[in-house]
């Protein structure tokens, strides 16, 4: 049985708390269904799908496919864990649904999410702030069972990744390995939240299953808004007051929702072999 008063001592001591059942298998079969037809094909001129980017393809507005996914990015229990652990009241200020496929040329970096997001549009590039004395929550579920590529974290990190004042932290793994937790060999519905002055990844694998992940973070009223977020019509009726505060309602996003699609994204997965090369020439 899940308590706001032990989940705040475990991620106090340790970072991370392991909530899992806190959404139901059904729900997360409910999800699956949602999004399983958009997560096949491409975001582009109309059709509504995934933004590729790398290995990983990220569902292309996410809250939009149904009351199931708000409901748990709103979820009444992580709502007031959050609360409770800040200090402060919360919005989600990053949100994603993504699959990760394996694969032999990415591997993610020791890094932590205590920073702020910006988009230089001169630049056309993400920037990020690292805030090192912020405090906040991030959660990611898994929409799939998971057997290796799980999220991987650094017990305890939390207590010092400030003093660094750096996001990236591969050039001291060989000091922190024997702390390192990962969530392998775990279902879906697996829930983990975590502080993000926590430092943490998804697992390096390059062989075995597609791994699919649900992905919020949950700021203090203190940080700006965040990435813009776009509702159906069809689910506006029947939110909560605390449901609109936590989906910023009336707040002006300040970033851009990540990924942004690259041309040649697309040229790589939908388009045929023979005509692959002369469409990416049309984007140089």
């Amino acid at each position: 049985m899940l308590d706001i008063k032990s989940s705040i001592e475990k991620i106090n001591e340790d970072g991370y708390v392991d909530l899992s059942g806190l959404i139901s298998t059904e729900m997360v079969d409910h999800i699956n269904e949602k999004i399983s037809l958009p997560m096949s094909q491409p975001h582009l001129n109309g059709q509504r799908g995934y933004i590729g980017c790398g290995c990983q393809r990220y569902l292309a507005d996410t809250l939009s496919y149904g009351k199931e996914i708000i409901n748990v990015y709103t979820n009444d229990f992580l709502i007031e864990f959050a609360e409770t652990y800040a200090q402060d009241k919360v919005h989600l200020s990053n949100y994603r649904i993504y699959s990760t496929y394996p694969s032999k040329d990415f591997k993610m970096w020791w890094h932590l999410d205590n920073k702020i997001d910006t988009y230089d549009f001169e630049k056309k590039v993400f920037v990020q702030t690292v805030v090192p004395d912020d405090i906040g929550i991030i959660f990611l579920m898994y929409l799939s069972d998971v057997e290796d590529g799980g999220v991987q974290v650094v017990k305890g990190s939390h207590k010092w990744s400030s003093d660094y004042e750096r996001e990236d932290f591969d050039h001291m793994e060989n000091e922190f390995s024997n702390d390192i937790v990962t969530f392998n060999n775990r279902p879906k519905g697996t829930f983990v939240a975590y502080d993000y002055g926590l430092i943490h990844r998804a697992k390096p694998y390059n062989g075995g299953k597609i791994r699919t992940s649900m992905f919020g973070q949950l700021s203090p009223s203190r940080m700006p808004a965040g990435e813009p977020i776009l509702l159906s019509s069809r689910d506006l009726l029947d939110l909560t007051p605390k449901q609109q505060q936590v989906l910023n309602f009336g707040q002006e996003a300040t970033t851009l929702n990540w990924p942004i699609g690259d041309p040649n994204e697309f040229a790589t997965t939908i388009v045929p072999k023979g005509i692959k090369a002369k469409i990416r020439s049309l984007f140089r």
